[in-house]
């Protein structure tokens, strides 16, 4: 990892930190706004980057890693089915499958501080994928041929089914 990135890591370390903290005192929808970047929850490099959810991901996974009873994979967990609930634009499910591809990438490679529940993940993915078909299609013509690329990669690289 470059320094640069390990101090954007270290940044989303503290956010998860924080985002954590209110999970554990009750607030299920914590992780949603650490995952999209709304807000102060917003990871990048510089200004206009565009959200990191890789350091974002890596940050839980370290945090994890530090305190196994922190709860942080299942607030990881909740916050990626509260994506699925208000993936109703196009842009929160591109979100939404790269950092479900980039954790999945992460349990291959052995660098997962945990391991989610990939088949209930994808089950609700592809729940949220038929559920808005429609509303993908006119919002993005180009959808079906980038739910194409995908599911190519989801198989060629997991083994799994989406769309």
């Amino acid at each position: 990892m470059s320094n640069i990135y390990e101090k954007l890591v270290d940044h989303a370390e503290i956010l998860v930190n924080i985002i954590n903290k209110k999970y554990v005192a009750g607030n299920n929808m914590a992780y949603l706004a650490l995952l999209s970047g709304v807000g102060n929850c917003r990871v990048e490099s510089f200004a206009g980057a565009g959200h990191n959810y890789q350091a974002v991901v890596d940050a839980i996974h370290n945090y994890y890693r530090r305190d196994e009873s922190s709860r942080a994979d299942q607030g990881y967990q909740e916050g990626l089915y509260a994506m699925m609930r208000v993936a109703s634009s196009f842009s929160v499910l591109q979100d939404l499958v790269h950092i479900i591809f980039y954790e999945l990438k992460k349990e291959k490679e052995g660098t997962a501080g945990f391991t989610i529940d990939v088949d209930s993940i994808i089950s609700g993915l592809n729940e949220v994928i038929e559920k808005n078909r429609v509303t993908y299609e006119k919002e993005n013509t180009a959808f079906k041929e980038w739910l194409e690329r995908n599911k190519q990669y989801a198989l060629d690289n997991f083994s799994i089914e989406i769309g």
